[in-house]
């Protein structure tokens, strides 16, 4: 038996890919007045990185298209980093912003990457401007990746699974948490570490018939049981929000 605020804190392992589990519902955030705003001013710089492009006539014209398309590529990085918070994950040292976003499947980098490292040059190192047809492409990358990032501006609040899993799963971003809730298969959770499972943490239960049991405790239905857990860290948390990401976009 537990005595006054005493934690037993206990690990578990978590299927996050959730097999014989289908989705059948889903909460998200509206969009206020401040996240419209930081949204309209990185397309407004877009916006003004086409009309330069179309309008070229020097090659001061493309410098500036440049220079802007970086930053409304900036301003969503900045908007984007600002609601999930990258810098709590391990990851984000070594892969930073973009490295983390293409980890979770939302984007690919490599072009954005190269954009990047030209407007450095183009701007401090006085290198040439890329072409008018490069720029174009340069455009219509962050075009995609603007568009492609806008559905995370309204966040997954959570998702409701029915199965082998019948519950939700909610999250919280900055800083993370994420709650699961809800009967489970037995063959869905481990004590043990799994390949590719989210870790949990749970607390001996405290009160009624399963007190000072172990969590998630075992109902009466043979291989069922009762789950209300916390992913333990943010480094453990991708599949979940890959997941999430995944019914986003």
């Amino acid at each position: 038996m537990l005595h006054g605020m005493v934690r037993d804190v206990r690990t578990w392992w978590f299927n996050p890919e959730l097999p014989d589990c289908y989705i059948d519902g889903s909460g998200r955030s509206g969009i206020d007045n401040a996240t419209q705003d930081r949204k309209t001013a990185a397309e407004i710089s877009h916006v003004h990185a086409d009309y330069r492009i179309k309008t070229h006539v020097i090659e001061w014209d493309r410098v500036d298209a440049i220079l802007a398309l970086k930053r409304a590529m900036q301003l969503r990085v900045d908007h984007l980093n600002s609601m999930y918070g990258f810098k709590q994950y391990p990851e984000f040292k070594q892969l930073g912003p973009l490295g983390l976003l293409e980890h979770w499947g939302v984007i690919r980098q490599r072009m954005l990457r190269r954009m990047r490292q030209l407007r450095n040059a183009v701007e401090h190192e006085g290198v040439e401007p890329p072409s008018i047809e490069d720029c174009e492409d340069y455009a219509e990358v962050v075009w995609w990746f603007l568009r492609g990032t806008s559905q995370l501006l309204t966040p997954l609040d959570s998702l409701d699974f029915s199965g082998d899993f019948d519950g939700s799963v909610t999250f919280k971003y900055d800083p993370l948490q994420i709650r699961i809730s809800g009967d489970i298969a037995v063959t869905l959770i481990s004590q043990d570490e799994q390949p590719g499972w989210v870790k949990l943490t749970t607390e001996a239960a405290r009160y009624g018939k399963v007190a000072g049991k172990m969590t998630p405790a075992e109902t009466e239905e043979d291989g069922i049981y009762q789950l209300e857990s916390l992913v333990a860290d943010a480094g453990t948390a991708h599949p979940l929000l890959r997941r999430a990401f995944r019914y986003l976009l």
